[in-house]
């Protein structure tokens, strides 16, 4: 049974292999990804952030672009672009 991290996450196993610039920091926070300039919609949840990006698991990653803004409830949007992706979370980086 592979090991994961109290998120769900697989655990880091080497913070050498990390190859983030800042600190992340855990959130739980509702935002909403904004796309074809501003006349598409869809709700996600920031689940850690850092100065760089943030990791976010969106209501449809099928259909999440590559590139959106990305407007917190309560923070500034921010531009971003899609750096990886798996079937339930995307990492992404402020442009």
């Amino acid at each position: 049974m592979e090991r994961s991290e109290p998120n769900g996450l697989p655990p880091t196993e080497d913070a050498s292999h990390d190859r983030r610039r800042g600190s992340r920091s855990r959130v739980s926070m509702a935002a909403l990804i904004v796309f074809r300039d501003g006349y598409c919609t869809m709700g996600c949840r920031i689940l850690n952030t850092s100065d760089t990006g943030a990791l976010l698991k969106p209501g449809n990653i099928a259909s999440c672009p590559t590139k959106f803004v990305l407007k917190p409830r309560f923070d500034p949007p921010r531009d971003c672009e899609v750096v990886w992706r798996n079937d339930k979370l995307l990492g992404v980086r402020y442009l």
